[in-house]
C-alpha cells in the first residue's frame, strides 16, 4: 500500500468521524436538556409533596425507605435514584453548555452519560459540516488522520527498508571487518 494512500484514507476517515462530533454532541445535549427538564419537574412534584407534609427532602426519602410496607420502601429507593439521577444529569447538561462548542465533543468525552450516548447512537443522522466548530474539526480531524498515515506509512517503510538492507548483506561475514 502506498504511504500517500494509507495517509489519505486515513485523513479522510478521521475527517469524517471529527466533522460528524460537532452534531452528535449537539444531538446528545438537547437529549440531557430534555432528560434534565423532565427530571426536575418529577423532583419538584416529590419537593411539593414532601413539602406539604412538612417534611424536607431527605427525611421524606428516608420515610419512605423506612417503611415495614416494601412497596413503598421501593418507591423510597425510585425517589433517590430519581433525584440523584437529576442532578446528574444536570450537571452534565449545564456543563456542556457552558463548554465553548469546539470544544463540546471532548468534554461530552471527559464525563459521558453512557445510556444517554447509546439512544443518542441510535437515532444519530449525520449532517454536512457548515457550522465554524464543524469544519473546525473537520480539518483537525484530516491533519489528524494524515499524521497517523504518516506514521504508520514511515514505521511500515522503515521495516521495508530494514528487511532490504538485511537481505543484501552478504552471509560469509566478510562485511565485518
Amino acid at each position: 500500500m502506498s504511504g500517500l494512500f494509507v495517509r489519505v484514507s486515513t485523513s479522510l476517515f478521521a475527517g469524517l468521524i471529527f466533522s460528524q462530533s460537532s452534531e452528535f454532541t449537539q444531538q446528545y445535549v438537547q437529549r440531557l436538556g430534555g432528560a434534565a427538564n423532565e427530571l426536575a419537574a418529577v423532583v419538584a412534584r416529590f419537593d411539593a409533596s414532601a413539602a406539604r407534609e412538612g417534611l424536607p427532602r431527605d427525611v421524606a426519602v428516608e420515610r419512605l425507605k423506612s417503611s415495614a410496607d416494601g412497596f413503598v420502601a421501593r418507591q423510597g429507593d425510585d425517589a433517590a435514584a430519581t433525584i440523584a439521577r437529576e442532578r446528574d444529569v444536570s450537571r452534565r447538561y449545564d456543563a456542556l453548555r457552558a463548554e465553548v462548542p469546539v470544544l463540546r465533543s471532548f468534554a461530552a468525552l471527559a464525563d459521558p452519560d453512557w445510556p444517554m450516548i447509546a439512544r443518542t447512537v441510535d437515532d444519530f443522522r449525520p449532517a454536512i459540516p457548515v457550522t465554524a466548530d464543524g469544519l473546525f474539526l473537520t480539518v483537525a480531524g484530516f491533519a489528524g488522520g494524515w499524521a497517523l498515515g504518516a506514521g504508520v506509512s514511515g514505521a511500515a517503510g522503515m521495516r521495508r527498508r530494514r528487511k532490504a538492507r538485511r537481505a543484501a548483506r552478504p552471509i560469509d561475514g566478510s562485511h565485518l571487518g
